[in-house]
């Protein structure tokens, strides 16, 4: 018992004597990213990009559903279904 007491004011000595900056937490950085949480190309990028990312999800969106009627046309199982639609997106 009075072994762990001399431990204990060992270790309030030891804290003591440290210095606070060592102690202390580090103060954030400053963020990159807006507060808002609204991903920064959509209010920075330009129309054009804009509309041609949209040109391009949108032919992703149909190529993946003709994959997946293609899919189902051919009766694939479901457990193959994910890896058959993957195939096809590559193959086009």
């Amino acid at each position: 018992m009075k072994c762990v007491a001399m431990f204990i004011a060992i270790a309030v000595v030891v804290a003591s004597a440290a210095p606070g900056d060592l102690l202390a937490q580090g103060t954030p950085t400053r963020p990159t990213t807006p507060a808002t949480g609204i991903k920064p190309d959509r209010t920075i990028a330009d129309p054009a990009t804009l509309k041609a990312k949209r040109a391009k999800r949108a032919a992703l969106q149909q190529k993946r559903a003709e994959c997946r009627n293609q899919a189902r046309q051919q009766k694939v199982a479901l457990t193959k279904r994910r890896a058959f639609i993957r195939n096809c997106m590559a193959r086009s």
